[in-house]
């Protein structure tokens, strides 16, 4: 086999099995709001960095699976496998010269579900839109100053950077997590929901209060990664078969 293709499959599987532990890790509650974070999946933009574009959402897609369908099946988390592994793609680009990848990614979504009954059409339903996209339009605004501050020439410039960067990241997961929902095999295939009304209550939830949970999660992944990152680059060899040689802290 192939070494490259060894380490690959090597951290892959390390990779897969510390995310399905880290998803257990119970929701911590944002105070003053219905919202919670979840640091087991806020974490999956940091695989993308430390793994890679290949390696990196191959572990989250495996560990979201795992923790999915086993030990029993849960139908309503199936569609949602891919959000995260979509997050930890994203941010691995972002710290590459193919971070057009992620921005790509983020509008296609966004413009597609303009296209879900939920949401169209976009004249009449404008309003639910924009409080389901506000923040991944945000993110996609964002997304090139995000890129040109990791790659700046002083550590505070790249540290804002890196939270940046793994906002935009979860916002992807998000923007999947929104426009897949949207999808009507989903709403009413796998979650019974009939009424496309209802689906767009649903959307209109306290907007504000997720977006803070988002932001937190960000805050919380670039404290974690700061000292992670400095700490990988020094172990001799480790950070040449990994990613962070492409992160600068």
């Amino acid at each position: 086999m192939n070494p490259r293709a060894s380490y690959i499959a090597a951290f892959t599987g390390v990779g897969a099995a510390l995310y399905y532990v880290l998803l257990f890790l119970p929701g911590i509650p944002v105070l003053g709001t219905p919202a919670s974070m979840d640091i087991g999946a806020s974490l999956s933009p940091l695989f993308g960095v430390l793994l890679g574009p290949i390696a990196g959402p191959l572990a989250i897609l495996t560990g979201n699976a795992a923790q999915t369908l086993l030990p029993t099946p849960s139908p309503y988390g199936i569609p949602f496998i891919p959000a995260a592994a979509l997050s930890a793609l994203a941010a691995s680009l972002l710290v590459t010269r193919k971070w057009w990848i992620t921005i790509i990614m983020l509008l296609v979504m966004l413009i597609a579900a303009m296209f879900t009954p939920p949401f169209y059409p976009l004249t009449e339903q404008w309003l639910v839109y924009t409080i389901a996209f506000y923040d991944k339009v945000a993110a996609l605004i964002i997304a090139p100053l995000v890129i040109k501050m990791v790659r700046g020439t002083s550590s505070k410039t790249r540290y804002i950077g890196l939270y940046g960067l793994f906002f935009v990241a979860r916002e992807v997961d998000k923007a999947f997590g929104c426009f897949i929902f949207a999808v009507p095999t989903v709403y009413e295939g796998i979650f019974g929901i009939s009424d496309v009304g209802f689906v767009r209550s649903l959307y209109m939830i306290s907007p504000l209060y997720y977006l803070i949970a988002y932001l937190l999660e960000a805050l919380i992944v670039t404290i974690i990664a700061i000292p992670t990152i400095k700490a990988i680059k020094k172990v001799p060899g480790l950070s040449e078969i990994l990613y962070v040689n492409r992160v600068k802290i």
